[in-house]
């Protein structure tokens, strides 16, 4: 160890060796977790299920508007870029007991809040959905199963069948 008169020793860095065995180390702890939701009192975590609830009506109401079918339907079928349904019930629009649908996108949201979800098109075989479409293209899949936090089928249903427009009478003469 090399001291000059009146001056504190010099530390040398840590030998490049350990550098390897820092980096190791870190890699083999735990990660993060992925998902951050967190808890809330019991008063705030109501009013935020209920706001998000209003949230998923207006949502329903939009995509209602936008789709020019939406139908109740299994999934038959699924492949990358497409799948085949068995239509049960026409809510808007009329056609075929069998369709093909293609993903409106590609990308599922994840989110702490079941509004987050609410674009997701990802089916599986078997399932039962609420379809959305336009064109063809699945806008959003609402698995007839849910959750506590998520509209009932009624509810859903309810509002799309307010937000369709009545089609416009002319009278003959």
């Amino acid at each position: 160890m090399d001291t000059h008169a009146g001056s504190m020793p010099r530390h040398r860095a840590a030998p490049r060796a350990y550098w390897p065995c820092a980096l190791v180390a870190l890699l083999w702890l735990p990660p993060p977790p992925a998902l951050a939701c967190g808890s809330l009192p019991a008063d705030a975590q109501r009013r935020l299920v209920a706001g998000d609830l209003q949230r998923q009506q207006a949502l329903a109401a939009t995509l209602a508007t936008r789709a020019d079918a939406i139908v109740i339907a299994d999934v038959v079928a699924v492949a990358p870029d497409d799948a085949r349904v068995h239509v049960r019930q026409w809510i808007k629009g009329a056609g075929d007991a069998a369709l093909q649908v293609a993903p409106a996108n590609r990308l599922d949201a994840i989110g702490c809040l079941p509004s987050a979800e609410f674009g997701n098109v990802a089916l599986r075989p078997g399932e039962h959905y609420l379809l959305y479409l336009a064109g063809g293209s699945v806008l959003r899949a609402g698995n007839l199963r849910r959750g506590p936090r998520e509209l009932t089928l009624g509810q859903e249903l309810a509002r799309v069948r307010g937000s369709m427009v009545a089609p416009a009478t002319t009278e003959a003469r």
